[in-house]
């Protein structure tokens, strides 16, 4: 088979209510875009537990048929599983007239539907990768399942050694995250509308940060490296977008101590939809993912790196996991030691008093979103890879 349109694949997977990209939301929309992209006809299932109460809704948009399941977020946990029912509902009614099964690989909610039906009616199956997070139970269970699905995507190269290591898994490959470039571009009029309304003057240098607030988040190094480098360059502000998502995780106002005015030198965005994000981040100057070194993290290959490359501004990430198979230090953006405030300093300082060098260094990064990490440029790895399947 040469090309794939017209196939039809039913996907099965996790969205946040509030459509933030966090908990794999972006990787999940980016690949029913792909497919979309490679005209194939999708069968959408998703849930969510972030709902306002149960609700089922049916809609149709394009060559895409979408379920979207949810539940109340006040539910309690051993109750939310239950939603895994009505998902294999219309994973069973959809999987039938399907070419092809795809889910993502991190919750059971969404890849035993998938497999399940995927063996009932004899398709191919794929599974998505993402994170090793939630791995941590059910390890019988995720082994049969790696070992009887057709593919599976990886997006890191530490995901797809430990999916074959791990799980005896012999059909994974590397598949980044990657993202619609169109949208995430740098805009001069909306950089300008966005700064007025945020209240960031013309002199100021904005350090921005999108994400959800946690320890191996290293939000806590950034704040230490802020502190500091305020005190050199006074107009330098800190502006923070998201929410506190998961349990044990504290308010980003504990972070903050009597040296940093929440109101004078951070500024403080709500979690936004996925598609209004790179407006937010137009309005910043310098973009930081400073993440600690952590089991987590060695395995993770934040999408929030390729956003920022992309936006062709100097991005500052920490060396850990998929960022480095991401980014080329000082060539296309900034690697620093993981939870080391110093090096995060230092990095930060340089792009301040180099600008010339620094702005070169981040229009590397936008080439390379567009050449490694675009829509396009992964075409053909998904297309290669369906291809070989026994469809």
């Amino acid at each position: 088979m040469d090309k794939l349109e017209n196939l039809k694949i039913t996907c099965i997977g996790q969205l946040l209510g509030d459509g933030s990209g966090v908990g794999g939301g972006a990787r999940f929309k980016n690949m029913i875009n792909l497919f979309n992209d490679l005209g194939m006809e999708v069968n959408l299932i998703y849930f969510s537990f972030w709902g306002e109460k149960f609700n089922i809704k049916h809609e149709k948009k394009d060559k895409m048929k979408i379920t979207s399941i949810q539940v109340s977020k006040g539910l309690p946990k051993f109750l939310k599983v239950f939603i895994i029912f009505p998902v294999l509902i219309y994973s069973l009614k959809y999987s039938r007239k399907s070419d092809i099964m795809f889910s993502d690989f991190i919750t059971e909610i969404a890849y035993v539907p998938s497999v399940l039906m995927g063996k009932l009616f004899n398709k191919p199956i794929i599974l998505d990768y993402i994170d090793r997070n939630f791995f941590k139970y059910n390890v019988f269970l995720r082994k049969i399942a790696a070992q009887n699905v057709d593919l599976v995507y990886a997006i890191s190269y530490f995901l797809k050694n430990n999916v074959e290591k791990e799980y005896g898994c012999n059909n994974a490959i590397y598949l980044p995250n990657f993202i619609d470039i169109n949208l995430f571009k740098s805009d001069k009029s909306i950089r300008e509308t966005k700064r007025k309304e945020l209240g960031i003057k013309d002199d100021e240098i904005v350090i921005g940060y999108a994400g959800s607030v946690g320890h191996n988040e290293g939000f806590h190094i950034l704040i230490e490296a802020f502190k500091n480098l305020k005190v050199k360059f006074p107009k330098l502000k800190l502006a923070f977008m998201g929410k506190v998502y998961f349990d044990g995780e504290t308010d980003i106002k504990n972070f903050l101590d009597d040296d940093i005015s929440l109101d004078k030198d951070v500024i403080l965005i709500s979690s936004q939809p996925y598609e209004n994000v790179p407006s937010y981040l137009s309005a910043f100057d310098i973009l930081c993912c400073p993440k600690i070194d952590s089991e987590l993290n060695r395995a993770a290959n934040p999408v929030k790196v390729v956003e920022y490359i992309s936006m062709g501004l100097p991005t500052v990430c920490s060396s850990v996991g998929g960022i480095v198979d991401t980014i080329q230090d000082c060539d296309d953006g900034f690697l620093i030691t993981p939870g080391d405030v110093k090096s995060l300093e230092k990095r930060i300082e340089w792009i301040l008093l180099n600008p010339n060098e620094a702005n070169i260094i981040a229009k590397n990064g936008r080439k390379s979103a567009e050449e490694k990490f675009s829509y396009n440029a992964l075409k053909k790895t998904v297309t290669d890879s369906i291809t070989k399947l026994n469809i």
